[in-house]
Order: C-alpha cells, then sequence, then structure tokens
C-alpha cells in the first residue's frame, strides 16, 4: 500500500485549520507552508487572467485538502451551520413539512403530525407555487427549505396546486422536533419494538420513555431495538441508550486519538432500565457510528442478539471545531473501541492504493476478539450479526417507479378519493386496487434498465464487431422478444413488494410516519425473525453462548 501525499493549493490551505490540533507541531514547517500558501492566495487573486471570487477559491481549496482525508471531516460555512445542528438536536423553525424535487416542480411529501403545515391543511402531494409571494420556479429544494424555515412565530405564506386547485394559506412558523423515536409498539401480545432513527441529543430520553410505557401497559418478556439505517449521532447518546441495558458503571467505549484528551473512556453513569428482559437489535448495512457502538457493546455484553445485516463499519469519532466569522471544522480526532477492544472502522483512510483510492480492509485481515461469554468477534469491518439475513433487493422496475414518484403519485390520487383507511397496521390493498394501478401507469412514461437489457445489447454490439451477428440475429431477436415479454409483465411479476410499498405509502397519508413503519411490520422477515427468538428462550440463549457463530 502506498500512502498519498497532496502537495496543492488546496492541502497548503489546511494548515491554518489544522494548526490548533496537530500533535507535536513542526511550528517552523507550518509557518513556511502558511506563508507559501497566503502568498499563492494573494498572487492568484491578484493576477489570474480571469476574475476570481476569493471566497469560493477558498472553499474549494479547504474543501478539497479535507475531502483527501475522509469523509468526515468537512469544512461548515456559516450559512449551513444551523443545517448541521438541525442533524444533532433534531430542532429547528419551521413549518414541519419534507419535500421533494420532481422536475422543475417542488412537491411537499410529508407534513409532520401535529405541526405548523399539519394544522394548517397542507397534504403530502401538494405542488409548491410560491413562498412569502416569490415564485418558486427554478429553484432547489435547499433554497425552497431556507424559505420555509424561520424563527417559530413568523408567519410564513404558502401557495400550493392540489388536484387543479390553488390554495394559499398565512400561518405561523413553529419550533419543530424531529423525534428520534418515530414509532414504538407491541409486534405481539408480548415482544415490545422500538425504532430508532438517529442519536440527536434527545434520543435516549425517547427510548427510555418508550420502554417504559411499554412496560407500563403489557407484560414485557422480549424488545426489538431497530437500529436499520440509523446512521448514528452524538456519542454521549450511544452511551446513555447501552446504559438502559447494561449496568452503571460498565464500559461502553473507548476513544483513542493523537492527544491525551482525546483518550477517553466513556462509561455507563446511571442505574439501567432493564437488564432483564430479551433484547433483539437490528441492523443493517446503514447502520453506522453510534448504531455500532450500541450494537457492538450490547454483543460484546452478550446482553441482545443482533440481527440482520453487516453493518458500516464506521470506528471515527469527530468533534467540532469553532472558527473565525461562525464558521465550523467537524474533525476526526480518534477512534473508538468496544468492550471487547475491537475497533470496527472499516476503511483506513491513511491507506491508499496506487490511484489514490480507498479500500476496505479484507475479512482476512481482521482481528478476533471475544464477548464476555466467549463468542468470537471481529474488527475492521462493522458489526456482524449473530443471526445474518439476506438483504432485500430492490428490482430495477422498483427503484424507476420510486424515482419518477410513480407510487407517490398513484398514492395521493388515492388518497384523495378515500376519506379514510383500516388501521395502519391492519391496512392492505385489494387486488382490485392493485390492477388500477397498473392501469394507471401503463398510461405513464417511464423507463428503467435492467442488467439483462444491458447484456442484450452488449452482445448484439460484440456480435458485430466480431461480424457473427448475421449467424446469430434470428437468436439474437428471440431473446430480445422473450426478454420484452418477461420484462412487459414485471409490474405483476413483483406484484408483492409493489404492493407492500403502496400500502405503506397509503398508511403514511393517514397515519403519518408512524403509519407508514405500523404498516410494514407484519411482512418484515427480520421482525419476523427477531420474533421468533425472542419467543423461546432456549434458542435466545444459545445463540448469546454459543462458542461460534451463527
Amino acid at each position: 500500500m502506498k500512502k498519498i501525499t497532496k502537495l496543492s493549493l488546496a492541502s497548503l490551505a489546511g494548515v491554518l485549520l489544522i494548526f490548533s490540533v496537530a500533535f507535536k507541531p513542526d511550528y517552523f514547517e507550518i509557518s513556511k507552508q502558511l506563508d507559501i500558501f497566503t502568498n499563492v492566495f494573494k498572487e492568484v487573486s491578484l493576477y489570474y487572467v480571469d476574475e476570481t471570487q476569493p471566497g469560493e477559491l477558498m472553499t474549494e481549496a479547504m474543501e478539497s485538502m479535507l475531502e483527501s482525508l475522509d469523509p468526515y471531516t468537512t469544512y461548515i460555512p456559516e450559512e449551513r451551520v444551523e443545517d448541521f445542528k438541525i442533524q444533532t438536536t433534531g430542532n429547528y423553525g419551521g413549518i414541519g413539512a419534507s419535500i421533494r424535487k420532481r422536475g422543475d416542480e417542488i412537491v411537499l411529501t410529508t407534513p409532520y403530525e401535529g405541526f405548523a403545515a399539519d394544522k394548517a391543511g397542507f397534504k403530502a402531494g401538494d405542488r409548491i407555487l410560491e413562498v412569502d409571494g416569490k415564485p418558486i420556479t427554478g429553484k432547489s429544494t435547499s433554497d425552497v427549505s431556507t424559505a420555509l424555515k424561520g424563527a417559530a412565530g413568523t408567519e410564513v405564506t404558502l401557495k400550493v396546486e392540489r388536484a387543479g386547485k390553488i390554495i394559499t394559506k398565512t400561518f405561523e412558523r413553529e419550533d419543530v422536533h424531529v423525534k428520534s423515536v418515530p414509532y414504538y409498539g407491541m409486534l405481539d401480545e408480548n415482544v415490545g419494538y422500538i425504532v430508532l432513527t438517529s442519536f440527536t441529543d434527545k434520543a435516549s430520553k425517547e427510548v427510555k420513555a418508550a420502554l417504559k410505557e411499554l412496560k407500563k401497559e403489557n407484560e414485557l418478556q422480549g424488545l426489538v431495538l431497530d437500529l436499520r439505517g440509523n446512521p448514528g449521532g452524538l456519542l454521549n447518546e450511544a452511551v446513555n441508550i447501552t446504559n438502559i441495558f447494561i449496568e452503571k458503571g460498565k464500559e461502553v467505549v473507548d476513544t483513542k486519538g493523537k492527544m491525551e484528551e482525546w483518550e477517553k473512556t466513556y462509561k455507563t453513569l446511571n442505574s439501567p432500565e432493564d437488564l432483564e428482559i430479551p433484547v433483539a437489535v437490528l441492523i443493517n448495512r446503514g447502520s453506522a457510528s453510534a448504531s455500532e457502538i450500541v450494537s457492538g457493546t450490547l454483543q460484546d455484553y452478550d446482553r441482545a442478539v443482533i440481527i440482520g445485516q453487516r453493518s458500516y463499519g464506521k470506528g471515527l469519532v469527530q468533534q467540532t471545531r469553532q472558527l473565525s466569522y461562525g464558521a465550523q471544522l467537524k474533525v476526526t480526532i480518534a477512534k473508538y473501541y468496544t468492550p471487547s477492544g475491537r475497533c470496527i472502522q472499516a476503511i483506513n483512510y491513511a491507506e491508499r492504493d496506487e490511484e489514490g483510492s480507498v479500500v476496505k480492509i479484507p475479512d482476512s485481515l481482521r482481528t478476533q476478539f471475544t464477548t464476555a461469554n466467549g463468542r468470537p468477534v471481529f474488527d475492521g469491518g462493522g458489526i456482524d450479526p449473530d443471526i445474518e439475513m439476506e438483504p432485500e433487493d430492490l428490482s430495477p422496475i422498483i427503484i424507476s417507479l420510486y424515482k419518477e414518484m410513480l407510487l407517490f403519485d398513484w398514492v395521493t390520487e388515492y388518497a384523495r378519493s378515500h376519506e379514510s383507511i383500516a388501521p395502519a397496521k391492519e391496512f392492505e390493498l385489494s387486488d382490485a386496487e392493485y390492477a388500477s394501478f397498473v392501469k394507471w401507469v401503463e398510461d405513464k412514461d417511464f423507463h428503467y434498465d435492467t442488467e439483462t437489457e444491458k447484456a442484450l445489447e452488449e452482445l448484439e454490439s460484440a456480435a458485430k464487431d466480431e461480424a457473427y451477428f448475421a449467424d446469430l440475429q434470428s437468436e439474437i431477436e428471440g431473446l430480445r422478444k422473450r426478454y420484452e415479454s418477461r420484462h412487459n409483465n414485471d409490474l405483476e411479476a413483483n406484484k408483492a413488494q409493489i404492493k407492500r410499498l403502496l400500502e405503506e405509502e397509503i398508511a403514511s397519508r393517514y397515519y403519518y410516519d408512524s403509519g407508514r413503519i405500523a404498516n410494514a411490520l407484519h411482512s418484515d422477515k427480520e421482525i419476523a425473525k427477531a420474533l421468533e427468538v425472542l419467543q423461546d428462550k432456549q434458542t435466545y440463549q444459545g445463540v448469546l453462548t454459543a462458542s461460534a457463530k451463527q
């Protein structure tokens, strides 16, 4: 492996940023490089043949330099600081809704239950025309999102189009809190379920409150904690959530960096909520960072059975550093280690191949550690589940239906013609209703590529290049006809998956995000597996005491 060093305008800009955090810095070298950079920047700004934008040039230099380190070390200019705070707190001032771009249009996709847009009567599918009297044509989702946000109590006027009607309303923005726990409930009479989507500063309080409510209202004998797709967040919240299930004073995570102040051991500080209840934690390839601390620590202490797919593999810790003029730097300062001693970081960003690309640590180089019960676990590539499940892959037609917003648009029409539906957990789309969806889609102009289609095109091209086409033409055309026949049947062949996605989207229109989650429970194979394990004490204990991974 070869370490890549970039001596460029971008890397020279970085000395200013790293000066305050360097370990045993070479002050002469830093001063030298900073002086060179200052002179280069001044000369370019003054004498370059075309007009330059100093701010843009500097931002590009810093971002280029930081990209050579890792994806998590980023420069945050003053205008993006507020968005960064939203990620860590889940709080902002605005109307309480998500939006999405469709062609040249901006569409409201999800009004949050009980917040300003919802209370003002706006619906998913409303096409935004103006914000405060200003047309949004040609604007990006970021531009429109900025216009919709503002201090709580300030007024905003929103003009939308719904089913050919123009609706204009003026209402007040509110303080919006996006919950880290959008749903919790019972999977059966005895097993509870909590979804955690992010590690904001209120995540542990929400998880604890959900667990207390489940225990208060039910004879709780098992719990599924769903961390699938959770990208992480605050390290302290990962410690606090782990603390719900393990004793006070137990080590959760170690962080190790260049500076002594960054070498810390984080232990549980509070009395646990429950030490006995069997727990299953669901993870997948989208579970990262704080999600991996929780699942990895509970696995190390044999406190939970981990189910799903290997997690993302982010074992790095970031800290936010204040810069001048309101800007900030989010910089990787340490690696973290679970109680067994493993660092689950999947990529060593300091080591790159000859082309400068990073590579994942191969399984053959992963080091074995052991849990409290002596079970083998490994570093260097995410958290391996105790029970591995095959991920569900989406077919090309489903990906296209989503990208073109055809699922969304059909559900919008469905919701406008149905005043109510069954409870979210019970709602199902009838075969006749699915047939109406198929008929509706057939009138729409959308296309999707498949690997089979690409292979046929490559075969035809190769046959022509190598002068075999005349002999193979009939066979190739026969394959194409059979493919097109099968391709035209994709809506029926993928009926179960498409129907399920439609049901979830419909449930969300009447019962918000919690309804979407509740509706998906009955068809979720990983939840079914978790239920099976938690309902069988012998199986549950067998996984936690096994000398080898299942």
